[in-house]
C-alpha cells in the first residue's frame, strides 16, 4: 500500500503535499492509464478532461475540468495544478458528486489513471 491518508480534508491536503506516484512514467503505464480513464472517468470528465463527458449532474451542473485554471477553494489550486496525491485521494474517496472508486479500481490502476491525467490532460488546451 502506497497511500496512507485518511478521508478528511486534512488527508486530502496532506496527500497533495506528500504523496508521490510510484508508477513509472512509460508508454505502457500511460496506455494503461488512458484505457482505465476511458472506462472509469471519461463518461463524466470527458475525453480531454474538459468536463464534457456524457454524464451530467443536476445539482453540480458542471463536472470539473482537469485543464481548468480557476483556483479551487478546497486546496487553493486550479485543477490543472493538482498534485498526484490530490487526484489519487479524490479517486479513492470521492469528491463532491463523484463517489469513491477504491472498491472498483485497484491502487495500482488508480496511480496509472493519475499518471495519465497529469501527463495528458492537466495541460490539454491550456496556452
Amino acid at each position: 500500500k502506497t497511500f496512507n491518508y485518511d478521508e478528511t480534508l486534512e488527508g486530502y491536503l496532506l496527500s497533495g503535499k506528500k504523496a508521490v506516484n510510484p508508477i513509472e512514467k512509460n508508454e505502457k503505464n500511460l496506455t494503461d492509464g488512458k484505457a482505465l480513464y476511458g472506462m472509469f472517468c471519461e463518461h463524466c470528465h470527458g475525453k480531454t478532461g474538459a468536463g464534457d463527458g456524457t454524464m451530467t449532474h443536476a445539482i453540480y451542473s458542471a463536472v470539473p475540468h482537469y485543464n481548468d485554471s480557476k483556483t479551487l477553494r478546497r486546496c487553493n489550486l486550479p485543477m490543472c495544478d493538482l498534485k498526484a496525491g490530490h487526484i489519487f485521494h479524490a479517486i479513492t474517496f470521492g469528491l463532491n458528486a463523484m463517489g469513491p472508486h477504491a472498491t472498483q479500481i485497484t491502487e495500482n490502476e488508480r496511480w496509472k489513471i493519475v499518471l495519465y491525467v497529469q501527463e495528458e490532460l492537466q495541460d490539454y488546451g491550456i496556452e
